[in-house]
Parts: structure tokens; C-alpha cells; sequence
């Protein structure tokens, strides 16, 4: 139909500042929502720094001494406070409300305001992240603001999916704190694990397995490779003619079991010295031929220039009235019926205040809280690892009935620690031979009556296995797809394996992180965490889309696309504009006013806040993620026992997510319904 914009014709008013709540709305904006911000006389305080630019694109500015009729006209209002959400359920009852506080709407910081600094250090991302010296890292991108934008932008979607197909009204939460867990989805905790964490390592910001890390080259320029399985880690071997170590025993269960200390001390020098040996051109041409996942680590500047930015179309440059030439990130996933609207400049202050006064909008309305937001929708989920399978983590978060598909080997990861369960929550789960006929054939009864079918297979795996688009639309016509290859559509690295830090490393994160020294391997699995929010959106707005117009659709996203989403603010230039932050050697802040402090054997983050406590235990040991109710304990989990691990982050859009299944768990059940 070659619509512009999912979302065209509904009016979205956007009552916060910053970053997380005008993140959220501009996902909107990009799919036609008539987003109109509602701002003080001083305006955003955000709008002198350059991200204000990209999060505020599409959109229109009001200043107004009573938003009231405003408030009436809208069929999504985004405010940044429990408080303020209940004045907008009393003024608009029909409309869909998204309440975004930093620190929630429970516990002693209730409704207050925060910065993303302190939510780093409250949350376990700084204390997380992994360095020399036992203490916190600064970690220079604001990532729980950035990902409570993309998670309000899902609780957006399923809000208004929710009044369009159940009828209901729902005012639903998404805290910065949630924004953190969404970005920290595999932290967990079981009796048998330290309650607090260790944050430095014998690798020091390389991370903490000897094979999956950066190397320095005899060039010295630097390159990650990432050996996440035992064929990865046999053919670094082989490349690196050092096959003997494979059956060495002071080097039991690799590549996992590597970490151990013993193991770990004993290989890491073989490694270095060996990959000092080559320049790092040399070494990558050799690893890919033996398909060992790997990449150049790279400045933001070299990505810009690269085949894989250009050919995702990752940055658009537009006009703007004041700041001439303007560079952002675009859409960070296409829907293939709804393209992206086209990018116009943020607003000037008050700028629309007369036109948008002089309009009449009527919304459409709803009635209730109502439950679950996917109640009804069945998704089956073909992917492996991690970016994939919290796709339909987050669809079965939502309501969504959500079926595992894993072959008779299972997902690669299920095994390899407790995250598994985190990244596989809410789901039913059975072992299917795709290279079988009998396979196929009860894979394709249950596509007959699923809404949604999500993969990630490297190219030519799904044609092979008949789980192509033409396969499955052939069993159901208004199927909504699921495609996230990593690298998206740069159809020369269609057959690089594409992991989390072969993309900090491609998009400049870990040179950044690392400024002047050594790159750093963020611990924040970034675009694992932030690909599948992303691609939830798209789902939900697929759906949403064949609700109103019956056209199905595929939704594309990939990690390429997500390094730009996650340094939104980051990629934005201009002409004279401000240098972004960069890290440093165990990065505490960029300055005496703000930075990470030892007082008494704690550590606390100073900002122009006052001090912030750091939390050792991780997400799920903070007691402001507790006391919003964003984690949930699991008495069973499969392989790991108990867990207390992340729950449900969109607070009012239902209950925490069941465990994840047992290994063929679901199967006498799924063959009994489907026969």
C-alpha cells in the first residue's frame, strides 16, 4: 500500500524532557504519529545538547498555559510522572497514557527526578562493567535512558494495539530503571553465585573470556574475535596453527570454560603473543576463511564511512534553518508496508503553538486497563542466541503465546549460563528436525495459526531448512516476519556470523569507551539488548497495521542498524558541533563534578545530584528495581535451579513472564493441540 507511517492519523502529546520519554515518541514520529511537544517557556532543558536533534525530529512544539483541550485530543499522552499520568487518565479517559519516571513510581525515589548517570550507578551498570581495578566505570553512552526510549516506544505501540483490538484505555509504566533492566536482560542471581559482583578482571576491560575479547595486531591496531562456541573456538585454533592446544588438558570445556583462572592464565599469553604475530588485516582475511566470527575495532568516523553503514542507510543528512548541514541516524528498522516518514528538523520552541490550537483532532477512545496487551497472539520463534529469542521474550512479556522452536542440538546458548533463562522467559518450547518432512509439517501447523514467525539464521539456512517468506506465507498469508540478520543488508558480510561486540567493535563503541588507550569491551551486551526492543516495536506495529488495513508485512532490523540507535545522540553532527564524551583507562567522569567517589569503602557517583550509591549486586539486586517490581524469582529453571532474574518492565501491560522451558518441554502439549 506504500504508506507512509504506521501510525498516521493518531496524535501523540509528549509531556517530557530529556531523553528516554522524547526517544520514545519519536519512534512514532518516524511511522507518521503527529507528535506534538508540550513545553514550558524555558523549553527542554535537553535542547542545547545535540541529541535533541535526533530524538525530536518529525515532531511539533507547543507552549501552552493550559494543555487541557490538548490533553482531549489526544490518543497517546507520554508525561514523566505517576501524578502527572493520573491528571492525563482524568482529563483524556479514552486515551493511551506512558508514565516515565527515572526511578518509578514506588520505593524512596518515587516520581523524582534523575539523571541517566545515576541510574547507571544505581542499576549495575557501572559497577558491571569490567576493568583493571575493582571499582565502577563510567560507561560514556546514557544506555538506560536510551533503552527506556525504546522500551516506551513498544508500551506505546502495545497500548494503542490494545485499543484497537480489545478496546480497552491503559495507562502502563516504563521507568529508567526498567530502561536499565531492558538493556541488562540476562542478569540474574542463584543461591549459588556471590551477592556481589566482581567487577575487575584478569583481562581488565577486554571482559573476562580469553577467546572472546579484543587483540592487539603487530600493527597494533586492534580486532575482536568472538570464539562464543566449540566449532568458533576450533577454527581460531586452526587459523592460528595451535590445533594442539584443542586437546590440552589444562584447557577443559572451552571456549566457556576458559574463564576459570587456571585455564584463563595459562592460554591468554599463547593467544596475545600469537595474534601479535600478523597485522590485523592479515589475521581477520585469515579467521573468516575458517569462519571464526571477528572485526576491526573501529572509531564512529571509519563505521560512517563503511560499506556496512552505507549500505543500512544507517545516517541521513538533512537541512536545518540554523545548523546547515545535519547528520543523524535514521529509523533503526524498515517495515517493509510502512516506510519511514521523511526526516524534517526539531521544532523551535512554541513554534506550532497557533496551529496546533486552531485544529480539531478527535482520537479514537478506549474503556478500562484491561489485561494483557498480546493476549491472542501466538508467535514462533525459530532464532538462537540472544538477540533473537528476546524478541518473542519481550512479545510473551507482553501477553503473547510464543512457541521455541530448537533443533534436536537445542539453541547454542542454552547451556551456557543462567542468562538463557532470562533471554527465553514466557515461552512453550519443542524440539523440531526442520531437515525432516515431519519437521516441517508440524512446524507448518502451527504457523497456520500464529501471527508472528521470528528467525535470525545466517543467509540461505532458512530457504534450506522451508522456512522461507514464500514457505510460510504459503501456510498463512498475513503472517508478520521477523528478519534480523546482523549485519542487515550489507550483502557482503551476509556470511560473517554477527555477534554483540563484533558490533561495539565495528561502531565505535569500544574505541570510544576506551578513548586514548585500549578499547573496551562494553559488559552491557548492547545491541543484543536493544535489537530485540526495537524489533518488538516493529512487531506490535506490524500487527497493529494489519489490524486497521489487513496487510501483512516483514519487519527488518539488525545489530548494524541498532549501533546507530544506541549512540543516537553520539552520531548527531553539524558544523561546529560539540565534541562528544569520550572514556579513558578505567573511566570514573569527565570531570570533578562528575564522577565516581571512594568514601568509606563505597563508592558513589557525584553529580550536581548529590551522591548516588553504587550498587555491587546488579540490576536484580537493586532495591529500587525491587521495590517497582521489575524483577521476579523463578523456583525452577531449566539446567540452573533457582533464579531471581528480570520480569516484566512495561508495569500495567501484565504479569511477570513465566521461566523459560525445558529443553523439549512443551512437545506431548504442542503435538496434542496441533493434531
Amino acid at each position: 500500500m506504500g504508506n507512509f507511517g504506521a501510525y498516521k492519523g493518531i496524535r501523540v502529546v509528549e509531556l517530557t524532557e530529556g531523553i528516554a520519554g522524547p526517544y520514545a515518541t519519536r519512534f512514532m514520529a518516524d511511522q507518521g504519529a503527529d507528535v506534538i511537544k508540550s513545553e514550558t517557556t524555558v523549553g527542554d532543558h535537553y535542547r542545547s545538547d545535540p541529541g535533541f536533534q535526533v530524538l525530536n525530529r518529525n515532531k511539533r512544539s507547543v507552549v501552552l498555559e493550559d494543555d487541557s483541550r490538548l490533553l482531549q485530543s489526544a490518543d497517546v499522552i507520554v508525561v514523566d510522572s505517576s501524578s502527572e499520568a493520573d491528571r492525563a487518565r482524568s482529563i483524556a479517559p479514552g486515551s493511551v497514557v506512558i508514565s516515565m519516571p527515572t526511578w518509578g513510581s514506588s520505593g524512596p525515589l518515587a516520581d523524582q527526578q534523575g539523571s541517566w548517570e545515576q541510574v547507571a550507578a544505581a542499576t549495575g551498570i557501572s559497577w558491571n562493567q569490567v576493568s583493571w581495578t575493582e571499582g565502577p566505570v563510567h560507561v560514556v553512552l546514557p544506555l538506560a535512558s536510551y533503552g527506556a526510549g525504546m522500551l516506551g516506544a513498544l508500551a506505546i505501540a502495545a497500548g494503542l494495539y490494545a485499543r484497537e483490538v480489545h478496546g480497552s484505555a491503559p495507562t502502563y509504566e516504563v521507568s529508567e530503571l526498567a530502561g536499565s533492566g531492558a538493556m541488562q536482560i540476562g542478569d540474574f542471581w542463584s543461591p549459588g553465585t556471590p551477592e556481589e559482583r566482581d567487577g575487575a578482571s584478569p583481562l581488565g576491560p577486554a571482559g573476562r573470556a580469553p577467546v572472546y575479547r579484543p587483540f592487539q595486531a603487530a600493527d597494533d591496531l586492534w580486532l575482536f574475535v568472538a570464539c562464543g562456541t566449540l566449532r568458533f573456538y576450533k577454527g581460531m585454533l586452526e587459523a592460528l596453527s595451535r590445533s594442539d592446544l584443542l586437546n590440552n588438558p589444562s584447557l577443559e570445556n572451552p571456549p566457556w570454560g576458559l574463564i576459570e583462572p587456571d585455564p584463563l592464565a595459562y592460554v591468554t599469553p599463547i593467544l596475545e603473543e600469537a595474534f601479535r604475530s600478523r597485522n590485523r588485516d592479515e589475521w581477520i582475511e585469515k579467521l573468516r576463511l575458517h569462519d571464526v566470527p571477528c572485526q576491526p575495532i573501529q572509531t564512529r568516523q571509519e563505521f560512517l564511512l563503511s560499506d556496512l553503514a552505507k549500505s543500512n542507510s544507517v545516517i541521513e543528512t538533512i537541512e536545518h534553518p540554523e545548523l546547515g548541514q545535519l547528520s543523524m541516524p535514521t529509523q533503526p528498522l524498515q517495515l517493509g508496508a510502512c516506510p519511514a516518514a521523511k526526516i524534517l528538523p526539531a521544532p523551535a520552541l512554541g513554534a506550532d503553538t497557533d496551529e496546533v490550537m486552531q485544529e480539531q483532532h478527535v482520537p479514537g477512545g478506549g474503556s478500562g486497563q484491561g489485561g494483557s496487551p498480546l493476549d491472542g497472539v501466538r508467535a514462533v520463534d525459530l532464532a538462537s542466541f540472544i538477540a533473537g529469542p528476546v524478541i518473542t521474550r519481550h512479545l510473551a512479556m507482553l501477553g503473547a503465546d510464543v512457541i521455541k522452536v530448537e533443533p534436536d542440538s537445542g539453541d547454542p546458548f542454552r547451556t551456557f549460563s543462567p542468562m538463557f533463562n532470562g533471554w527465553n522467559q514466557g515461552k512453550r518450547g519443542v524440539v523440531l528436525d526442520l531437515k525432516e518432512e515431519v519437521g516441517r509439517e508440524f512446524l507448518y501447523k502451527m504457523v497456520a495459526t500464529s501471527d508472528v514467525v521470528v528467525e535470525n539464521f545466517r543467509p540461505g539456512v532458512a530457504e534450506r531448512l522451508g522456512c522461507a517468506p514464500d514457505d510460510l506465507r504459503s501456510v498463512s498469508d498475513d503472517l508478520i516476519l521477523v528478519k534480523s540478520p546482523g549485519y542487515g543488508f550489507d550483502e557482503s558480510r551476509a556470511d560473517q556470523p554477527a555477534f554483540d561486540p563484533l558490533l561495539q567493535a565495528l561502531g565505535g563503541m569500544m574505541s570510544t569507551q576506551g578513548g586514548d588507550g585500549e578499547p573496551v569491551f562494553l559488559t552491557v551486551p548492547v545491541h543484543d539488548a536493544a535489537t530485540p526492543i526495537i524489533a518488538a516495536f516493529g512487531v506490535v506495529t506490524a500487527m497493529y497495521h494489519r489490524t486497521r488495513t489487513g496487510e501483512a508485512q516483514t519487519v527488518y532490523t539488525s545489530l548494524a542498524q541498532t549501533t546507530a540507535a544506541a549512540q543516537a545522540a553520539e552520531f548527531v553532527d553539524y558544523p561546529g558541533r560539540p565534541k562528544v564524551d569520550q572514556g579513558g583507562f578505567d573511566y570514573k567522569g569527565p570531570d570533578e563534578d562528575h564522577c565516581y567517589i571512594e568514601d568509606g569503602g563505597n563508592w558513589f557517583w557525584s553529580g550536581p545530584e548529590g551522591l548516588t550509591r553504587v550498587e555491587t549486586k546488579g540490576f536484580v539486586g537493586s532495591e529500587l528495581a525491587a521495590a517497582n517490581d521489575l524483577i521476579c524469582e523463578h523456583a525452577d529453571s531449566p539446567g540452573w535451579g533457582p533464579l531471581i532474574q528480570v520480569g516484566q518492565l512495561i508495569r500495567g501491560a501484565g504479569p511477570h513472564p513465566q521461566r523459560a522451558p525445558y529443553f523439549d518441554e512443551h512437545a506431548d502439549d504442542l503435538r496434542a493441540e496441533f493434531t
